[in-house]
């Protein structure tokens, strides 16, 4: 809850509304007694409930049919709420704060509907020498923060599709042999982390973090980046440390207010 609010009743009514919708979401079947039953209401409250809701099109109920259904106003509202704008509202302010701590630039990538990894905000850090801009950019899973976080919350089937085909080498550093990446993988997931220095550039660090919601998803990736002899292993560590926790910021969030470790599978990672 937002603070200033925590003295703030809540609506019991709105509560009820909402888990009558939910029911119905579960329920394809769901009409006003079945309705009544889940949600723990007498009949009549809930067909009040229901006729409401119908009203403001949230809800509907097909003629000549006991069954109730979500209805299209919701359906609309649903799809005008894009989840990679909502993620970038959220994070917006907190990546600002991360370059303000780290002071290396900070950059937001987002899941896409594609699986991928879409760059969408960055901040730079306050020094002459930093990155250019990544913005609107794909970074190679492999060989980058964001990537290799991506991939270390994959499946195991779609980690051995990817790593069928070849790993291009862009530095003396970059991995690109399959038994390399599964060790890099896990050492991830083991100790929270992932290190990727000058692989995609040299010259270049970057510290990346996932986003996980409280479903265990992956919504996106922090990642702060800069040059290699900024960036050692002491700051590295720091930033990473720092990133976490904006990273559950976001994520706690996202998920209405329930904290998670926001780096379950993929915590953080260098470059990119």
């Amino acid at each position: 809850m937002a603070g200033g609010d925590e003295g703030v009743k809540l609506n019991q009514s709105v509560i009820k509304a909402i888990t009558l919708l939910r029911a119905t979401a579960a329920d394809s079947e769901a009409n006003i007694s079945s309705l009544a039953r889940t949600v723990g209401l007498p009949r009549a409250t809930a067909l009040r409930l229901i006729k409401t809701l119908e009203q403001e099109g949230f809800v509907l109920r097909p003629p000549g049919e006991e069954r109730v259904l979500l209805g299209p106003e919701l359906l609309r509202l649903a799809r005008a709420s894009d989840e990679q704008r909502l993620l970038q509202e959220v994070a917006s302010p907190i990546v600002r704060e991360l370059a303000e701590q780290v002071r290396e630039t900070v950059t937001l990538s987002v899941v896409a509907a594609d699986g991928g990894l879409d760059l969408v905000e960055q901040v730079d850090a306050p020094h002459q020498l930093r990155p250019r801009s990544w913005v609107g950019q794909r970074f190679p899973l492999h060989a980058s923060a964001s990537g290799k976080v991506l991939l270390s919350t994959r499946p195991e089937t779609e980690v051995a599709e990817f790593l069928r085909e070849p790993l291009p080498r862009y530095t003396a550093g970059t991995i690109t042999t399959a038994a390399a990446m599964r060790v890099e993988l896990q050492r991830i997931r083991t100790q929270g982390y992932a290190a990727a220095r000058d692989e995609e550039e040299e010259g270049l660090t970057g510290i990346g973090v996932g986003i996980v919601l409280a479903s265990g998803a992956l919504a996106g990736v922090l990642t702060a980046a800069g040059p290699t002899q900024r960036l050692d292993g002491r700051r590295g560590r720091a930033a990473a440390d720092q990133l976490r926790r904006g990273a559950a910021r976001v994520a706690a969030t996202l998920s209405g207010g329930r904290p998670r470790d926001a780096l379950v599978g993929a915590r953080a990672g260098v470059s990119g």
